[in-house]
């Protein structure tokens, strides 16, 4: 179905991510089951916690494989894993580990009842250029890919990462325990990963003062919304943001 009408393009219906927080759908917005987001930031500032909070919630709706390329499956791995994740989904995450390409990933995916998400950590691991990701945006229209990157400065590392910023739906960029989302679901308000839990902790402890005018007002985090259609784009003020 290559051309539609406007009478078709608008009876057309959409699987959303359920059991979304308010926090996420106010930054996220109201994501579809398949997607492509882009996370970079430098190590340190919160993109494994970002990424699990994510995870609690892809599986309420499928099966999760994390493609650990960069840690394989190393103590730290698990203990990311213990400090976020439990028994009580009724769906199930899959780890593999660095002996894992391009080509058998591709394989793995291709089989039946393959996970419906997938995680790539980190891109600059992986055996694929620009090309190859539109090979697998075409392959696996059905699947939520979210590809994790290294920074350089404020961008994405390597020419792979930064065309599939222009291209992915949903871009973040994590600084200080805050994830700064540009999202075409809506929402794009930023997202508080962790606030800490002393004074020089987390997004308290990296941003002082200056938290509270990042965030602006914001739902309760934990407040949970099913939605069923897509919400009110917002207009992002991204602030000057400061280097650590």
């Amino acid at each position: 179905m290559g051309v539609i009408g406007l009478k078709q393009l608008l009876q057309k219906r959409y699987k959303y991510l359920e059991h979304m927080t308010a926090a996420m759908l106010h930054s996220f917005g109201n994501m579809t089951t398949n997607f492509v987001m882009l996370v970079w930031g430098k190590s340190g500032n919160g993109k494994s916690n970002l990424i699990m909070q994510l995870v609690k919630i892809f599986l309420r709706m499928g099966n999760v494989l994390y493609v650990s390329l960069e840690e394989g499956h190393e103590s730290t791995i698990q203990q990311t894993a213990l400090k976020h994740l439990n028994d009580d989904s009724p769906y199930k995450i899959l780890f593999a580990d660095n002996e894992e390409n391009y080509e058998s990933l591709t394989a793995r995916l291709k089989k039946k009842k393959s996970p419906r998400f997938v995680i790539v950590d980190s891109l600059q691991y992986l055996d694929m250029d620009y090309e190859g990701y539109k090979k697998w945006k075409q392959i696996f229209k059905n699947k939520g890919f979210v590809f994790i990157s290294h920074a350089e400065g404020k961008e994405p590392k390597g020419q792979t990462a930064k065309s599939i910023r222009y291209d992915a739906p949903i871009k973040v960029h994590v600084q200080g325990f805050v994830a700064f989302v540009t999202s075409r679901f809506g929402g794009n308000n930023p997202f508080l990963i962790w606030e800490g839990d002393k004074p020089n902790k987390g997004a308290r402890g990296y941003w002082g003062k200056k938290l509270k005018s990042i965030l602006g007002d914001r739902p309760p985090k934990e407040e949970v919304i099913n939605v069923t259609k897509p919400i009110e784009n917002e207009k992002t003020e991204i602030p000057n943001l400061v280097e650590s």
